[in-house]
């Protein structure tokens, strides 16, 4: 019980609070999304600090040509601006119009200094409404050589068969560029899309490459933060029935061929475990709890004659995204140099045997580490990449390679040909900057790998760690300092790791979650201050009641700043007693209404001087006083403190005898001694005292009575006149033997202090 409640004392409450909160907001916001949002717009808040500090570089870096070191310089963008429409016509443009690009930028007398690819973030599912159109963008294509383009995955398609045109125009694609063959555990996690959407099969067949172009709206909000590097595209093989699988049927998984199911509720379902009897049992099991039955006909009369639990059996393929496609080119690498690790990195090896680890979670997306606020095509506009009209590179060339320009300055640029005009092709995305144009997201996408600006996170032990020390300090804070300057110094220390964290991302893309500690700081700090509201008011109250009438109100209000130990302790204090000589005979003279009068005169002129030289008063026993010196609070000049008080008391009892007639006047005895004493709350349940007990306490008493043999006022031990004796004037007296003392101790009498 004892222990229970020393634990539950403010300081050591608050340590308990800040523990408790510091294991549950980690368990919450390590292993939960719940902080995900608030995680997505402290990123934003970082992205605006670093634009804060960088953007007058990349203002200057754009404009006068001086090297950007956050721009990968090979990144230029051609916009298909409002000059550009007004120009051409209305979007969306002939295909012609794309062909006469593709040309003029590929057709240059020195091929040496021609782009390393050009991506238009333009589709061509559909055929155009001019067949001629069509051959003409084709043949450019080809001709060009670099050329990628883009396709796109969703999900429908789930559960059906691709017709003979899909099919061969996938198939197109993947012998053009083999997607990924090596993934690593987890792929089967990754979100299925069951739709490719790819371009016509004559440009299918005459790309460079290709890509999805699909961005995200992360988990963190409704903003583009994330491009996913790697799509999972599933194709469906067909259906297999629950008894295909336990007669044996086991999908080929070296080859990334999975079954599944749905439940009733829509819910996907991945078979992870090993298809061996037990694996059987369980399959079945699961599904019959939660897969819907299909009614089939099983005899072929058309009619269905029995139900069955369906399972679909598809292949994943693993396709880059456009961004990861671009980079893998600039950097003369294919999809067989890349090794892919869902939850962890992407390793992507170069040509000279280096190794590029790029971070992705678990569905394979990067975080894009935007380099700077929306760009404008405008010449005098803000600018974090370059931006080109498309009008300007749109150029009549004939076939005869000598009439070709010698170069068109786009020597090893990856250029992106795409919107950027507002309301054109629903092409823009909230960003951490704003909206901003589907094509610019794809160059800060594309930015971030060339430049290997990868965002990280903290490692998960050291975001703990963080969130412990920072719960438990702003505890701490909040259980030890009074409320107004606990307040300030939490919100400094809060502000302090915000703006370090904002400091390391800036400098070293490194992510700390911050939303973690900062509700953890929060909640400890609201509950201790709560806490100590209730607990230590209640506290006050009974500081106040205990102690109101025994010490000055000055020492009561430090009392409850601090509240004293009161449960009992051994401590060094001076205790001092008084008593009036002859009040027998005084009490005979007088009648009890003036006696009282007369003692209660006397007793509040002492009194006051005690509470005035900070002494606490244990009891009255009669005409005599008992207190004591260096408890509830700690004093170190106790015993100089008892000297004074006792001086003092001497000359107001001259002024009083002064006053009161001959046969009233008193004469008093003081005896005070220093030394180790047991101090603290005593008595019964219902009643307690703060008082003294000990030997010394008993010493104080005896001297007290032993003014009556030498004829003086005031006599002090040995003990109390050596923490003194500079400070005051004394007379030794004598030795004397006393009750629990192993040796006579010397006694002096107290004449007055120094000058």
């Amino acid at each position: 019980m004892n222990r229970f409640r020393t634990l539950l004392k403010t300081r050591n409450f608050g340590l308990v609070i800040g523990l408790a909160f510091s294991l549950i907001f980690s368990l919450i916001g390590f292993s939960t999304l719940f902080f995900d949002s608030l995680e997505g717009r402290l990123l934003d808040t970082y992205f605006a600090f670093k634009n804060f500090d960088t953007g007058r570089a990349v203002q200057k870096g754009v404009w006068k040509n001086e090297p950007n070191p956050d721009i990968h310089p090979d990144i230029l963008i051609l916009g298909i601006d409002l000059k550009t429409i007004q120009q051409f016509g209305s979007w969306p443009f002939p295909r012609a119009r794309h062909a006469e690009l593709v040309r003029s930028i590929s057709r240059i007398s020195d091929q040496s200094e021609r782009e390393k690819s050009l991506f238009l973030d333009i589709f061509f599912i559909d055929p155009s409404t001019n067949p001629d159109d069509d051959r003409m963008l084709a043949k450019s294509i080809s001709e060009s050589g670099r050329v990628f383009l883009e396709t796109i995955v969703n999900y429908s398609g789930y559960g059906e068969l691709l017709d003979e045109e899909m099919f061969w125009r996938q198939e197109l694609l993947l012998r053009k560029t083999p997607p990924f063959a090596r993934v690593g555990c987890g792929w089967e996690d990754m979100h299925a899309h069951y739709g490719l959407q790819t371009n016509l099969p004559a440009m299918n067949a005459t790309v460079k490459g290709y890509g999805t172009a699909n961005v995200v709206t992360d988990s963190w909000g409704d903003k583009v933060r994330r491009q996913p590097l790697v799509f999972k595209y599933s194709r469906f093989l067909g259906d297999l029935t629950l008894e295909d699988i336990e007669g044996g049927f086991v999908p080929d998984s070296g080859n990334y061929e999975r079954i599944g199911w749905f439940d009733t509720e829509g819910r996907e379902y991945t078979v992870h475990f090993p298809l061996d009897t037990e694996g059987k049992a369980r399959l079945r099991s699961e599904m019959e709890k939660s897969a819907p039955p299909y009614a089939v006909d099983t005899d072929g009369d058309g009619a269905p004659d029995q139900e069955l639990l369906i399972l679909e059996h598809y292949q994943d393929y693993f396709f880059p995204s456009i961004t990861f496609s671009l980079a893998l080119d600039y950097w003369n690498v294919t999809p067989a140099d890349c090794e892919i690790y869902p939850g962890d990195r992407i390793d992507v090896r170069h040509g000279d045997g280096t190794l590029l680890s790029i971070p992705v979670d678990e569905q394979c997306t990067m975080i894009i580490n935007f380099a700077g606020m929306a760009s404008s095509i405008a010449s005098d506009g803000y600018k974090t990449f370059p931006v080109r009209p498309y009008a300007g590179y749109v150029r009549e060339t004939g076939d005869d390679p000598d009439t070709w320009p010698k170069t068109r300055a786009l020597k090893n640029k990856v250029v992106m040909v795409g919107a950027f005009e507002k309301g054109m092709a629903d092409d823009e995305k909230q960003t951490p900057y704003g909206l901003m144009y589907g094509i610019e997201i794809h160059a800060n996408s594309l930015n971030t790998l060339l430049t290997g600006s990868f965002i990280r996170h903290l490692p998960l032990f050291a975001n703990i760690l963080i969130v412990f020390f920072a719960t438990m300090l702003v505890a701490f804070l909040a259980a030890r300092m009074k409320n107004l300057l606990s307040l300030p110094v939490s919100l400094v220390f809060a502000l302090s790791l915000f703006f370090t964290c904002s400091f390391i991302f800036d400098n070293n893309q490194i992510l700390i979650n911050y939303t973690v500690p900062f509700a953890g700081m929060v909640f400890s700090y609201v509950t201790i201050i709560l806490y100590r509201s209730s607990t230590e008011e209640r506290e006050k109250r009974r500081i106040r009641s205990m102690f109101g009438k025994y010490v000055s109100p000055e020492v009561v209000s430090q009392m409850m700043d601090n509240p004293p130990e009161l449960g009992g302790i051994d401590r060094e204090l001076t205790v001092f007693f008084s008593d009036i000589r002859g009040f027998t005979s005084l009490s005979e003279t007088l009648t009890p209404q003036e006696l009282v009068k007369h003692l209660n005169e006397y007793l509040s002129a002492m009194t006051d001087i005690i509470l005035d030289t900070g002494g606490t008063l244990d009891k009255y026993v009669g005409d005599e006083i008992m207190c004591f010196w260096g408890a509830p609070l700690d004093v170190p000049d106790h015993a100089r403190r008892a000297c004074q008080c006792a001086l003092l008391q001497r000359k107001r009892l001259a002024e009083l005898n002064a006053a009161w007639p001959e046969e009233r006047r008193l004469a008093i005895g003081i005896g005070i001694n220093t030394g180790i004493m047991t101090v603290g709350n005593m008595g019964s349940a219902g009643r307690m005292n703060y008082t003294l007990m000990g030997d010394n306490v008993n010493l104080g008493a005896r001297l007290e009575g032993t003014n009556k043999v030498y004829g003086t006022m005031i006599i002090v031990s040995e003990y109390t006149y050596a923490q003194v004796k500079d400070e005051f004037i004394f007379r030794e007296l004598d030795t004397i033997r006393v009750k629990g003392k192993n040796r006579p101790v010397v006694i002096y009498e107290l004449v007055d202090e120094r000058a």
